[in-house]
């Protein structure tokens, strides 16, 4: 390192230990400027790896031969073909046998039933809201209510100076 870097190197450490920030943020800011850049070779990365101990195999010998992309093809392209077949023969006999029928109108049934429960369900939350407003209507649950936002908004108040005592946000 140079004799300019050593003495912004040395002005950083004084101001860090000493507690001045903005010295020592400026002081880092022209010590990273000050320092030389460095073009790296390109295979630094394998060199550090080699030298670790760990061993990255080739590019080629990481991806699937092409014996292996075939066999998989044709494992994929034989089980779709069976899927295909026995579907269309399940579906076929489905729609021979009136079977499909009787499973479309247990299906609409099935259907209509959820969604008559679901309506009963949405109707008694209604009611069950209607109830509860009508127990806090009133000057007493609004005076209620705006005492508990400004209680909130108090100790969130309160936990903001606590979380950040200079009141700026680089710290939070």
């Amino acid at each position: 390192m140079n004799r300019k870097a050593d003495k912004t190197l040395t002005r950083w450490l004084r101001n860090e230990q000493a507690g001045e920030q903005s010295a020592a943020e400026q002081a880092f800011a022209r010590l990273m400027v000050s320092l030389p850049r460095e073009n790296v070779s390109s295979g630094f990365a394998d060199r550090v790896l080699a030298a670790s101990g760990l061993s990255l195999l080739p590019v080629h010998e990481r991806r699937l031969q092409p014996w292996a992309w075939r066999l998989a093809f044709g494992v994929c392209l034989v089980a779709s073909f069976l899927a295909a077949s026995g579907t269309a023969g399940f579906l076929g006999d489905l729609m021979r046998s009136g079977q499909l029928v009787s499973l479309g109108s247990r299906l609409v049934v099935a259907m209509s039933r959820f969604g008559a429960e679901c309506l009963l369900a949405v109707n008694g939350l209604f009611r069950a809201g209607g109830a509860v407003s009508a127990a806090f209507s009133g000057p007493a649950a609004l005076a209620l209510v705006f005492v508990c936002a400004v209680s909130s908004l108090i100790a969130a108040r309160v936990l903001i100076s606590l979380v950040v005592p200079d009141r700026s946000i680089r710290y939070a």
